[in-house]
C-alpha cells in the first residue's frame, strides 16, 4: 500500500472536532475531494470485461437454478460487472491504528469494495501463475496489482500537495476560531493569569 505521512493532519483535524463538529466534517469531505484525482482515474482504468468469460449470466438462468447467482466458475468468483466494479472504488477518511507507531493516526485512503475488481487487480499476488492470473497477464494487463497501486503512484504527488494545502486552510481556520474567542498567539487575551 502506497504511503506517505503528512504532519499536521491528526493535529488539525482534531482540534476542529473539538472547536466545531460541523467543520471537522467539511474538512473530511474536502479530503476525500483531494483524493478525487486518484479515484477517478481508477474509474476510468476499469477495463468493460477484462475476459470475454468473466460476465454475469442472463437472470432468467440465475434464477431457474443453473447457475449460482452472483458467482462464477468453480472458484465461486464473483462476475465482473463494469457499473458495480467502477462503484466499488471509494475514498475514506478514518482514524486507524498502524504497526509500530503509538495511537491512532488519520489514515487517507482509496479501496475498491468489489470482489470482481479486487481479483481483477491483485490475481496472482499471494498464488503466482494461478489460472486468472495467467489469463489477465496473457489479455496484456501485466502483474498484481494491475490498477489500484500504478495510479496511485502516478498521482501522488499532486494529492500530497492538494491534502497540504487543505491542511493549511484548516489551520487559517482554527486561527481565525480562536481569534473569535479571544485568543492569541496559544493564550486568551484579556485575563490576567496569562500574561
Amino acid at each position: 500500500m502506497a504511503t506517505q505521512q503528512i504532519r499536521g493532519l491528526d493535529d488539525a483535524l482534531k482540534t476542529l472536532g473539538k472547536m466545531n463538529p460541523v467543520l471537522r466534517r467539511e474538512a473530511v469531505k474536502n479530503l476525500k475531494n483531494d483524493v478525487k484525482p486518484i479515484v477517478s482515474a481508477i474509474k476510468a482504468g476499469m477495463p468493460k470485461a477484462p475476459l470475454s468469460n468473466w460476465v454475469a449470466p442472463k437472470q432468467s438462468s440465475a434464477r431457474r437454478g443453473r447457475i449460482e447467482a452472483g458467482r462464477s466458475g468453480a472458484e465461486g468468483l464473483p462476475y465482473w460487472q463494469h457499473g458495480k466494479a467502477k462503484g466499488g472504488v471509494r475514498a475514506s477518511v478514518k482514524k486507524q491504528g498502524k504497526r509500530g507507531m503509538k495511537g491512532k493516526q488519520i489514515l487517507i485512503s482509496v479501496r475498491s469494495t468489489n470482489g470482481a475488481a479486487e481479483a481483477f487487480d491483485m490475481a496472482g499476488k499471494t498464488t503466482p501463475g494461478n489460472r486468472l492470473d495467467r489469463s489477465l497477464n496473457k489479455k496484456g494487463y501485466g502483474n498484481p496489482s494491475r490498477l489500484m497501486w500504478p495510479t496511485v503512484e502516478r498521482h501522488k504527488p499532486q494529492v500530497v500537495a492538494s491534502i497540504e494545502r487543505s491542511i493549511v486552510n484548516m489551520s487559517s481556520i482554527i486561527n481565525q476560531e480562536l481569534k473569535l474567542r479571544g485568543y492569541t498567539r496559544g493564550r486568551p487575551t484579556g485575563s490576567p493569569h496569562f500574561r
